[in-house]
């Protein structure tokens, strides 16, 4: 059975030396929300499929992942502008 983890405020007696940081791994507030997507139909020509499908891997993502990323940055974009 693993130790059981006390918890306090009082830092005193806190061996600082031997700390290590934690990577963030809590999602963003924004994230948290329930998301009401729908899908689309998008029309593309090959070589434009080749393309999104060449930067998504080189990015490790999926296709509908990368556009669905570049439609948002540039609507947060435009927001911006206004």
């Amino acid at each position: 059975m693993k130790k059981k983890i006390e918890y306090t405020d009082n830092f005193d007696d806190a061996d600082l030396d031997s700390a290590r940081v934690v990577k963030d791994f809590l999602p963003r507030p924004k994230d948290l929300v329930l998301r009401k997507e729908r899908p689309i139909t998008l029309r593309l020509n090959e070589i434009t499929i080749s393309e999104l499908k060449s930067e998504a891997a080189r990015k490790g993502m999926g296709v509908s992942t990368l556009i669905r990323m570049w439609v948002h940055e540039r609507l947060e974009q435009s927001h911006e502008v206004r």
